[in-house]
Formats: structure tokens, C-alpha cells, sequence
């Protein structure tokens, strides 16, 4: 499904979800002068997280100028753009707090909000290309949790593209729509900067497998186990999505 041709546009080259996430990419750059060494950052940031992972499929330190020497895959998309291809598995258990008292689980961690949105899965009928539904899942899970984005502590953002975590903390209100690219420079969002993200070195590093191992990492964290863990993180958010960035899913996790 995801190396489908896309319609009469197909001729053109477009095929795969690597070229629509490099549209993407291009367009947030032509809206907001977004920059390359801004998605460098957050490669960077994956990557050398990764790099402290044993069990990292990738554990290669990434610096600015190998990232500006990475090949093109869809321009504007280069290869540390992109999530790795992985294989594995994954599972947790959930259960009422009740249950988890009753049966003295170790160290549970609580969902505290959680929340969902939906678009078009063809990025044609989208009114932008640059918003996304993590605002509605983001909005929902926060007033669930009776959080605000300032009280996160640590981020496990969705990282299929270097793109999506710059919209991602836009669309959740880490900060203003276009200016991502300024809040993650300068290591922001590596371990010991104001927001870190993908700490277990997410799906640019640790492997290509989405979902589960976001939460897991977030479970890690509030449990103080992780091995790159945030201080006295309290709070952690974790996004989710599916197809080309048209479903968002966020989760609030708490200790």
C-alpha cells in the first residue's frame, strides 16, 4: 500500500511514502524557510541517542556535516531523513489501576490522556500540508490528562521523517506554528536539553518499527529505568501515526 503509485501523478515519480512525505518536507520549507540544518537536528538528535542504545539497530553518531553528505533519497529527503526498515515485535499489558493494585504490578504506569485525529489519506485533498490532526489528538489528551505542553517533561515523537517531529511540536504547541526549526537547534531536544526527544533513539535509530516502541521508551522513562533518563521526568508525551501523517494518535503517560 505504501509503494502504491500515486494516480496520474505517478508518471511523474511519484511513488512510495517517501515521496509524500518529501512534499511534505518541501512545502514547510517553502512556507516557514524552514531549514536543512533544522531537520539535521533532529536526526542528530535520534541518531546520538541511539548511538547510547545497545539494542539500537543503528548505533552510528550522526554530526551536521555527515547528515549534509547523506544521499538523497526523494529530494528533499536524505537518507537521515528516514526511518530505518526494521522487523521485530512488541507488547504490553494495559489494565484498570485496580487490577494493577490487586495483582502488585511493580512500577505501573498511568495513562493519564490520550487522544485521536484523522484527515484524508491522500495528501491532495488536504487543505495544508503543513498542519496536521496531532493538534485535535494533542488537544484532547491534554485536557483529558489537565496538562499543558510546558509541563512535559521528556517526548517520544513519531519519527518516520525528520518533518514530522518538526510539525509534531508545532501541532502540539511546544511551539509556533513555523518556528520548529528555531526551538530545536542548539541540542534542545537531546538528552539535557529543554525537551528532549526519542531518548531510546526513535524510529531514525533504534529501529523502524512504529508504535509500541515509542510507548515503551515512554514507560522506561517514568519508570526511571531508561538508560538515557530525563531527571525527575513526571510527564511524558508519545505520538503515533499511520499512512502519510493523516492519522495522529497522542498518549500522556505519567509516574
Amino acid at each position: 500500500m505504501y509503494g502504491r503509485p500515486r494516480g496520474d501523478d505517478a508518471a511523474y515519480g511519484w511513488f512510495s511514502t517517501a515521496a509524500g512525505y518529501a512534499m511534505i518536507h518541501r512545502r514547510h520549507m517553502i512556507e516557514y524557510g524552514t531549514r536543512p540544518e533544522d531537520f539535521a537536528a533532529v536526526a542528530m538528535a535520534s541518531r546520538n541517542h541511539g548511538a547510547g542504545n545497545p539494542n539500537a539497530q543503528l548505533r552510528a553518531p550522526l554530526d551536521l556535516d555527515k547528515y549534509m553528505a547523506s544521499p538523497w533519497v526523494v529530494d528533499p529527503l536524505r537518507k537521515d531523513d528516514c526511518a530505518l526498515v526494521s522487523d521485530g515485535g512488541a507488547a504490553l499489558v494495559v489494565m484498570s489501576a485496580k487490577r494493577a493494585q490487586e495483582l502488585g504490578v511493580a512500577q505501573p504506569v498511568p495513562v493519564l490522556g490520550f487522544g485521536h485525529g484523522q484527515t484524508s489519506f491522500e495528501l491532495p485533498q488536504r487543505a495544508t500540508l503543513t498542519s496536521t490532526e496531532a493538534a485535535r489528538a494533542a488537544h484532547t489528551a491534554f485536557q483529558m490528562a489537565g496538562a499543558r505542553p510546558q509541563d512535559v517533561d521528556v517526548a517520544q515523537l513519531y519519527d518516520c521523517f525528520t518533518v514530522t517531529v518538526l510539525m509534531t511540536l508545532e501541532d502540539y504547541g511546544f511551539c509556533r506554528k513555523g518556528e520548529a526549526g528555531a526551538f530545536v537547534r542548539g541540542g534542545a531536544i537531546a538528552h539535557g536539553g529543554r525537551l528532549p526527544v526519542n531518548t531510546s533513539g526513535g524510529l531514525l535509530s533504534e529501529t523502524g518499527m512504529p508504535g509500541l516502541q515509542l510507548i515503551m521508551e515512554g514507560v522506561r522513562q517514568m519508570r526511571g529505568t531508561a538508560r538515557l533518563q530525563v531527571p525527575g521526568a513526571k510527564l511524558c508525551v508519545v505520538s503515533n501515526q499511520g499512512g502519510t501523517m493523516h492519522t495522529h494518535g497522542t498518549l500522556l503517560l505519567g509516574n
